[in-house]
């Protein structure tokens, strides 16, 4: 499974333009919850769709607790040629700056001054969108003016805090991209709290294996060329110096195997067996 779903509402995250699998889904009243794998390095999007759009919705985007962007998605109704999905990847850090969304990982020490926050977790690991249901009172298309807002950079925790071995999210190099030209709109939040809420939990692929929230997988090697069980097979040519041959040929081999054994080919699902982990104390809650 690749997306979450309530009613004619969906969600999911793209990495490199996949979406990524979802694991663990649970849903409790308007909250949907998963589990995905963060990959450092990866930059990723944010997407949601509304197959009905019969009410117009505000989302708002929160990653690791920072409120990253505002949009809202008008009702079909009275705007018929507006788009039934919107995916966020980036934040506008000016008026012609953006930056993308990056999974990185959290730098630990071992400065005891951070010690008062080993157990602070500012939702650290989670993405989570917000879906208000609004009355509209004004929509009008003007170019979209820059919001200050906190900026998602690196994070350091004490090497004994749960968050030890996890990833986070950064904000990647600014680059130039002007103001797009939007909708705005003026609007109220008809509702005390969020209509529905989309929740992605994310860790490294390990942990989550580890901890039998995502399947365990074999990563098999490339296939290796044959090799002749006779020399003689070959011709006389290679006949003459067999034993050199070969031994040079299981040499490359030997080599070759050794340097695709880190590369992944296919993914099995193995045998419930036990993995062992060494840190104990990262919270995935």
């Amino acid at each position: 499974m690749q997306m979450l779903q309530r009613g004619p509402y969906w969600s999911w995250v793209t990495i490199d333009g996949t979406a990524v699998d979802v694991y663990d889904v649970q849903q409790s009243g308007n909250l949907v919850t998963c589990w995905i794998a963060s990959e450092v390095g990866k930059k990723f999007a944010v997407n949601w769709y509304n197959s009905t759009r019969d009410i117009p919705l505000k989302a708002s985007l929160y990653i690791d607790g920072v409120h990253c962007d505002t949009h809202i998605m008008l009702d079909a109704r009275s705007f018929p040629d507006k788009p039934n999905g919107v995916g966020v990847s980036y934040a506008r850090t000016s008026e012609y700056t953006r930056r993308d969304f990056v999974f990185a990982p959290i730098q630990v020490t071992d400065d005891d001054n951070l010690l008062d926050q080993i157990d602070d977790s500012r939702d650290l690991g989670v993405i989570k969108l917000q879906l208000w249901r609004i009355q509209v009172h004004q929509v009008t298309t003007r170019v979209q003016r820059h919001e200050k807002r906190r900026t998602l950079e690196a994070q350091v925790v004490h090497e004994r805090s749960k968050k030890a071995g996890s990833h986070h999210v950064q904000f990647g190099q600014e680059y130039a991209s002007p103001a797009p030209v939007i909708d705005a709109v003026e609007a109220r939040e008809i509702d005390a709290k969020p209509y529905l809420t989309f929740e992605f939990k994310y860790r490294p692929l390990d942990l989550l294996i580890a901890h039998e929230i995502a399947p365990r997988v074999l990563y098999t090697l490339s296939p290796t060329p044959d090799i002749p069980d006779d020399p003689e097979d070959t011709g006389s040519e290679y006949a003459g110096n067999a034993s050199s041959s070969l031994d040079r040929e299981m040499g490359r081999l030997e080599a070759r195997l050794r340097t695709t054994r880190t590369e992944r080919r296919d993914r099995l699902t193995l045998p419930n067996f036990k993995v062992r982990v060494k840190r104990e104390v990262i919270d995935l809650t």
